[in-house]
């Protein structure tokens, strides 16, 4: 029964592990490149599937910044839609379908932690990319 006991303690951390590793499995990664006021974000989503907020940092010195925005949305499968949203009511949807990519061009204002909101909403969606090419104006 002691050694029992002293299992409980090991086994709580690889639990946590374990359900950390399989809520990943949706394959959820982004990517920035920033080249001085203009940069590249990009968020790939192997499956998508209802919908999740993110946030995406835009560039964390862009504290309540306006910049302009190209964004490309992609799926392999499925659909989804896409809505980008910043301060003082900015915003970018994006719908798409399999196979038929999508752009949309918009300003968006970072918040507070030079970031804006991504929110999909998606029915089987299987390998979402998302490109954002921005400015700041």
């Amino acid at each position: 029964m002691t050694t029992r006991r002293r299992l409980y303690p090991l086994a709580l951390p690889i639990l946590v592990l374990a359900i950390a590793i399989l809520a990943c499995g949706t394959g959820y990664k982004t990517s920035t490149r920033i080249y001085g006021l203009s940069g590249v974000v990009r968020v790939q989503i192997k499956e998508a599937n209802g919908v999740y907020t993110n946030s995406i940092e835009i560039n964390e010195d862009w504290s309540q910044e306006r910049f302009s925005a190209t964004v490309t949305l992609s799926v392999s499968a499925g659909s989804c839609r896409a809505i980008l949203s910043g301060n003082e009511n900015t915003s970018i949807i994006l719908d798409v379908g399999e196979g038929s990519p999508t752009e949309a061009y918009g300003d968006l204002v970072t918040d507070s932690f030079g970031e804006v909101s991504l929110e999909t909403d998606c029915q089987d969606a299987q390998n979402l990319d998302l490109t954002i090419n921005f400015t700041l104006k």
